[in-house]
């Protein structure tokens, strides 16, 4: 499900860092995917991430990026966040 709301992931982005996932398991997300609530950052078909979780990351494209494992079950890696300024 969520593989399908990633765009190309053929796009390489260098900036990924490797110890949260290689070019081959991330890649941008839509919009709206990626929600800041109260409680934490909903990630679609993954729930909420607590803010102190160490997945989340912060984009250096103002893109939100997600890590996920190819599973089965898929699994998520990492979030880059894109920065919502004040």
């Amino acid at each position: 499900m969520i593989l399908l709301l990633m765009s190309s992931m053929a796009i390489a982005h260098e900036w990924y860092e490797s110890t949260c996932c290689a070019d081959r398991d991330c890649g941008p997300v839509k919009d709206g995917v990626v929600e800041d609530q109260e409680s934490g950052v909903l990630v679609e078909g993954f729930g909420i991430l607590s803010y102190t979780d160490p997945r989340l990351r912060w984009s250096r494209d103002n893109n939100d990026h997600l890590c996920i494992s190819s599973g089965p079950p898929q699994k998520l890696i990492c979030v880059y966040r894109k920065f919502k300024g004040t």
